[in-house]
């Protein structure tokens, strides 16, 4: 597997190599530069000589110094770490790749059994008039259930009874101002069920039949005066008549003088 390109951490490199001439340098970067290529070196020191730029002699001469940085059989720890990471990153993007291409081939196959059946399919109109229709039967419906259960609600919530609302009004028409105040201050403050009735117009007449029976009967203008006048008249009758007996009754003895 050819790689574009190498990394180079300068920084260790040349941590570790400041003690190498600059023949070292270039023999040994060409070294590391075909390991990283092809992923070893070859054994033979022909062969080695011949990638580092020298002669045989050259080479049996600088080999000991290079031979330093690999390992047994000329492998290099750093390179094969970095080489396992970039075929890592390689077998990654390659399944992403595999991925991508079955979800296009996959929408790719959507697409053609949507036009299919868009083809054998009635016309937008028509599909439009059905979907409209079919809308308007499900809001009848649920308009309809909502009637029903509100009515249903009422009947129940009549059946239950209700607390009397302040701005409540008798259906019928009575000149009893003052007692309808007292019937809706009276009732507002019941607390608990006692406060709930199913009937308040029946419950109003009767409150105003008992308010009539605590009433007393009210006496008329007349009356009163007439009775006044009763009593003034006795309480002069009986005073005369006691005047009378004290001055008259000694002059109407018999044989008197």
């Amino acid at each position: 597997m050819g790689l574009p390109y190498m990394p180079m951490f300068w920084g260790d490199y040349w941590r570790d190599t400041t003690h190498l001439s600059d023949a070292e340098h270039v023999s040994y970067l060409r070294l590391i530069s075909h390991y990283w290529q092809h992923g070893c070196l070859p054994q033979e020191d022909s062969r080695l000589a011949r990638i580092a730029g020298r002669s045989d002699v050259e080479w049996a001469d600088m080999k000991p110094m290079l031979q330093a940085f690999f390992k047994q059989c000329w492998t290099h720890a750093r390179i094969d770490r970095e080489l396992q990471k970039q075929k890592s990153l390689h077998d990654t993007n390659v399944d992403r790749a595999k991925k991508a291409a079955a979800t296009r081939w996959n929408r790719n196959q959507v697409d053609n059994e949507n036009a299919e059946v868009a083809t054998n399919a009635p016309s937008i109109t028509q599909a439009y008039s059905e979907q409209c229709s079919t809308n308007a039967i499900h809001s009848h419906n649920h308009i309809h259930n909502h009637i029903n259960k509100s009515v249903e609600k009422n009947i129940r919530s009549q059946a239950r009874g209700s607390r009397l609302e302040p701005e409540w009004f008798p259906s019928e028409h009575l000149d009893e101002k003052l007692e309808l105040e007292k019937f809706r201050d009276y009732w507002i403050a019941q607390p608990g069920q006692k406060g709930v009735k199913t009937n308040w117009d029946a419950t109003w007449r009767n409150w105003v039949r008992r308010a009539a029976e605590r009433t007393p009967p009210r006496q008329s203008g007349n009356r009163i005066e007439n009775a006044a006048r009763e009593m003034l008249d006795a309480e002069r009758n009986r005073n005369q008549s006691s005047w009378d007996n004290s001055v008259l009754l000694p002059f109407s003895k018999p044989g008197g003088n």
